[in-house]
């Protein structure tokens, strides 16, 4: 039996919860250069596994759905990048840059036509070595989806923990994947998702020595003015998150 106390204070940490949620959702993201933040969500896969980095996609429809209620606007990788480097670069009232992280095949089956569905775009980190492996995505499907409005950035050849590899290493699994990806593309790839979220000063030294000019973290919490271009936050979203309103508050840290 639920005792009084714990009943009262069950009740005080849902409206808590609510509170700052409505708040997140209700502010706008880029009043002003001194004050603009631009939420970044992080996605796996959407469809029906089991595992707790998959969403299925009645779940991401709602998510896409209360975001737009709420007046938020998909951007691309190219225009946040433009944030990155200009904080006073013209942008929606409330921009959201959406990622997927892995490059699984239901990306392209499922996430993408929800997204064209739904008059939105994200942007796709892709492991290399995986290409051509049947569950993820392969270069064919990788056009079809950037000539549909979505961007591509790399995590990788091998999704190895950078942050404990050797410089070499480190160099090649950047500029490998980099190279691929441009090549599938035909265009410049300069943005990289750190695998399993391990980076260190040396490996955001060999990005930077490599031409990437952004690079995305697993810590939580939403991009600011002053976000360091190559510790990006984000927040990640799972199976077992209720509301995508509270998910943003809770790790957007608002």
């Amino acid at each position: 039996m639920v005792s009084r106390r714990n009943f009262i204070k069950t009740c005080i940490s849902t409206l808590v919860g609510i509170s700052c949620s409505e708040l997140f959702f209700r502010a706008p993201t880029s009043s002003g250069a001194g004050r603009r933040q631009i939420p970044v969500l992080v996605y796996h896969r959407v469809g029906y596994t089991t595992d707790n980095f998959t969403v299925t996609p009645e779940r991401f429809i709602a998510d896409l759905r209360t975001l737009q209620q709420y007046g938020y606007c998909a951007i691309s990788l190219e225009q946040f990048q433009s944030f990155i480097d200009d904080r006073d670069v013209e942008m929606p009232d409330k921009p959201i840059l959406i990622t997927f992280d892995d490059g699984y095949i239901d990306n392209f089956e499922n996430a993408y036509p929800i997204l064209k569905q739904h008059g939105m775009i994200a942007t796709f980190f892709i492991i290399t070595d995986k290409l051509w492996i049947g569950d993820r995505l392969n270069p064919e499907r990788i056009v079809e989806m950037a000539q549909g409005g979505m961007s591509f950035g790399s995590h990788t050849v091998s999704h190895k923990r950078l942050g404990e590899l050797a410089t070499a290493e480190i160099n090649d699994e950047l500029a490998i994947s980099k190279a691929v990806l441009e090549s599938i593309l035909g265009k410049t790839v300069n943005a990289i998702s750190y695998p399993q979220g391990s980076y260190n000063e040396n490996v955001i030294a060999t990005a930077q020595k490599l031409g990437y000019v952004t690079g995305f973290t697993v810590r939580e919490g939403v991009c600011s003015n002053n976000s360091p271009d190559f510790e990006l936050r984000r927040i990640p979203i799972f199976k077992y998150d209720i509301g995508i309103e509270s998910v943003m508050a809770r790790r957007g840290g608002i």
